[in-house]
């Protein structure tokens, strides 16, 4: 990202002396940006998709959970994900739908409430899923105790805290990447249609 996005910024800070070169080249580099934006969102759903099927297999075919509570929990965990699915599917959509060599004031509202809406994404909607996804993990708690001992169950429980604290820092660091693409396109964007 980096080499790319320092091109783009000398192209807009140094023109050569084409300017329709320039900006043909600029509206590539950011074409670019937009490509590793959506190469991330089906990354996620690849991962997000795996996850799900496994889960949806473990509830399936070893864990055969009776308790209501339990039915509750993995409706939680597994509709969280397919909801984050979703979400990411209707993220390369609306991406699809901006069209980065059109300079023009709508392309930079399009792409402004792109913006917006992954900040979203990556704010509220992330910790509103992981927050159920949460819940729905301890949910299960009091039908594994029926199976489990104590230190089983401790050991379990705290497995997740930890599992939970590594993926957070992969989520952040994935989630830094992402914005900061979709920050240099829209800095292409605001420069594309300077006047």
């Amino acid at each position: 990202m980096d080499d790319s996005f320092n091109e783009l910024k000398n192209l807009w800070r140094h023109p050569t002396n084409k300017p329709q070169a320039d900006a043909d080249r600029i509206i590539r580099l950011a074409e670019k940006q937009k490509k590793n934006t959506v190469r991330m969102h089906v990354i996620n759903i690849f991962v997000l998709a795996a996850v799900t099927i496994g889960l949806a297999v473990f509830f399936i075919e070893v864990a055969r959970f009776k308790q209501p509570i339990s039915h509750v929990g993995t409706g939680l965990m597994i509709g969280g994900l397919v909801i984050r699915i979703m979400i990411e599917i209707l993220s390369i959509y609306r991406s699809s739908k901006i069209d980065l060599s059109d300079s023009t004031v709508s392309t930079n509202d399009a792409w402004r409430k792109f913006y917006q809406f992954r900040k979203k994404i990556h704010g509220p909607v992330t910790v509103t899923i992981i927050v159920l996804y949460t819940i729905g993990f301890y949910l299960l708690t009091p039908e594994f105790n029926l199976y489990f001992r104590m230190p089983m169950m401790i050991l379990i429980d705290f497995s997740y805290i930890l599992a939970a604290a590594i993926y957070t820092v992969f989520i952040r660091k994935a989630i830094r990447k992402e914005m900061g693409y979709l920050d240099a396109i829209l800095s292409v964007q605001k420069e594309l249609n300077k006047d």
